[in-house]
């Protein structure tokens, strides 16, 4: 679990210097314009961010559950991080407790991502003068 919250946290990082970046070299665009290129930036990192968290939990699961393969493993793991769960698939005692700490960080991560994309649509707004009182 540490290991996926470090992961996110330099994707985070990433996030916000891809943010910077992205205001320093197109200080030019208005409007929606400024706003897309950054959240667009910021979503496709989350989404590598959250893909290399599901195949590391997949890793680990593969070994403890009962499947067949590696992709039914990948399936548990992305299910359970989204704690949406399918209930077909489930991991042998004493490895239950994973499930939990998966789903768990599966949480905690929309929490961050959530909170990230507010930082940075918030940050264009208090830059750029059309979206003044925007968040006020």
């Amino acid at each position: 679990m540490a290991i996926n919250l470090i992961i996110h946290a330099c994707f985070m990082f990433l996030i916000l210097k891809s943010q910077s970046y992205y205001l320093r070299n197109y200080p030019h665009l208005k409007g929606i314009a400024s706003i897309v290129g950054p959240l667009l930036a910021a979503t496709f990192l989350i989404i590598i961010s959250c893909s290399i968290q599901v195949i590391l939990w997949s890793l680990l699961v593969f070994d403890f559950g009962k499947f067949d393969d590696f992709f039914e493993a990948l399936h548990f793991s992305g299910t359970t991080y989204t704690t949406l769960g399918s209930g077909k698939q489930y991991l042998v005692p004493p490895y239950r407790a994973l499930e939990p700490m998966i789903a768990c960080t599966g949480m905690l991560v929309t929490g961050l991502n959530t909170a990230i994309l507010f930082a940075v649509l918030s940050n264009i707004a208090r830059k750029n003068p059309d979206f003044e009182g925007f968040f006020d």
